[in-house]
């Protein structure tokens, strides 16, 4: 998901929130993602490290970008949010 799909989701979070469908956002939450998110990127890093095969090497390499991707995205949201 880009960043124009995930501000068009923020964008109805907050038309969400006015109508009082849904809850606020704390940024406790989205720094838990975020720690959680940490931990699997440290775990995945690790088992990158032990991987023999090309492919297993590959699949971890793919899963890193996106939860490098997603660690950003938390961040970003966390700067908009708070």
């Amino acid at each position: 998901m880009g960043l124009k799909k995930s501000i068009g989701k923020l964008d109805v979070y907050y038309d969400r929130l006015k109508e009082k469908k849904a809850e606020k956002i704390k940024a406790s939450h989205v720094q838990k993602v975020i720690g959680k998110l940490q931990s699997k990127r440290d775990n995945l890093s690790e088992e990158l490290k032990l991987a023999k095969k090309e492919a297993k090497i590959d699949r971890l390499k793919g899963k890193l970008e996106i939860v490098h991707e997603q660690i950003s995205r938390a961040e970003w949201l966390l700067k908009k949010i708070s």
